[in-house]
């Protein structure tokens, strides 16, 4: 920078006045070479000089070796997602927002089966954006769909671009990497027809029975079906205060809110009734399981609802999952309403969108949903076979 300046001063040197500057050029850079042997640098020193040597593009990638950053990233990956002992998770929940059980043990699978492998013995501090670029362009070529390959990849990106943040590397190695794109594979849809053939049978377990009745007309997450006690029931009006899940327990619904959801007649009836088979008490979960304190495993319901397609004629390859009454009940209702009222009563849509229309979901809007829907799914609630 000293001899620049002298350059902008004097002017750039030529013939044998630029050979004398560039020996005095040189002299200067043994100078500096001997200064740093001789100074004590710490890492923040370091970073400067480094910094400055890439802003001349005379350097590419460099790595600078802070002490917290020097240890095995596969360690601090794995801390990084134990829900108990990550101060990540532990500065999200402390900032009001939500961060699963579920989610921290899914990452820990894609850990253990993907990153595991391919970064053994790597420290933290020595992850570069080519690593991580050949890391993802390797999941590619093994065949993963775009989507799988996002949530992997997001396992490690979420952790370096924290330890950036927080200091404990001087670069983020994931800024300029690219998702990959493509369509996710679809969960099937029932018809109209065929769900009415459905709910017209017999099926062995009622539970079963009565959450996919209720998922199918309320477009519920089957978390929140999982969560309803009596005391959520009201005349017409089903509140989905809670969601279920095996590794959190109970939790508030998705995105954080609450809602008031019509509920039809016949729905209604079924729920009570299985309110009162409940044989750890009436007041428990509707859908009760094996423990007072526990409703039955969202694996049962599946189960069910697998046994009955099976019995309709409908096989595995349609892919059509508890999920799918979710997207059912949007479809059906879409024919008849517009999709801002519908996704005012299912909280189908990001946290931003339900800020914006949650004081506007009115008693009237609860009442035409709940007119509508009696008519959509009209044909399907006159059969009640159930169990």
């Amino acid at each position: 920078m000293l001899i620049i300046a002298e350059w902008l001063s004097r002017g750039i040197p030529t013939g044998k006045e630029k050979k004398q500057r560039t020996i005095e050029a040189a002299a200067d850079i043994e100078m500096i070479l001997k200064i740093i042997k001789k100074t004590d640098l710490n890492s923040d020193d370091a970073m400067r000089i480094v910094q400055l040597l890439k802003k001349r593009e005379l350097v590419d990638i460099a790595i600078v070796k802070p002490e917290k950053g020097n240890v095995l990233f596969l360690d601090f990956l794995e801390e990084f997602w134990d829900y108990d002992a990550s101060p990540y998770i532990r500065d999200k929940l402390a900032h009001g927002h939500s961060i699963g059980k579920r989610h921290c043990y899914d990452s820990m699978n894609r850990l253990n089966s993907h990153w595991l492998p391919a970064f053994k013995d790597k420290r933290l501090n020595s992850i570069t954006r080519q690593d991580l670029k050949s890391f993802s362009l390797a999941l590619a070529d093994s065949g993963l769909a775009p989507a799988t390959i996002n949530k992997i990849m997001a396992v490690g990106t979420t952790c370096l671009s924290w330890a950036f943040l927080e200091g404990y590397i001087p670069t983020d190695p994931t800024v300029g990497l690219v998702n990959f794109s493509g369509e996710a594979k679809k969960r099937g849809v029932l018809t109209l027809q065929e769900a009415q053939s459905l709910f017209a049978i017999h099926w062995k377990d009622k539970r079963a029975y009565v959450a996919s009745l209720l998922a199918c007309t309320t477009g519920l997450r089957s978390g929140e079906v999982l969560a309803i006690k009596r005391e959520d029931i009201e005349e017409r009006i089903l509140n989905v205060r809670h969601s279920w899940s095996h590794y959190d327990g109970l939790k508030k619904p998705k995105n954080g809110e609450t809602r008031r959801v019509p509920l039809l007649p016949e729905v209604r009836e079924n729920l009570l009734e299985l309110a009162d088979d409940n044989p750890h008490g009436s007041d428990g979960y509707i859908f009760f399981g094996n423990l007072a304190n526990k409703p039955v495993d969202r694996d049962v319901l599946l189960q069910g609802l697998q046994k009955a397609l099976a019995d309709i004629g409908i096989d595995a390859t349609r892919k059509i999952v508890f999920h799918s009454w979710r997207h059912f009940y949007a479809a059906r209702m879409a024919d008849r309403m517009a999709a801002e009222k519908i996704s005012r009563i299912t909280g189908h849509k990001s946290k931003a969108i339900f800020d914006e229309y949650a004081d506007h979901i009115t008693e009237e809007n609860i009442e035409e949903v709940g007119r509508v829907g009696a008519e959509v799914f009209g044909n399907i609630l006159q059969f009640k076979k159930g169990a």
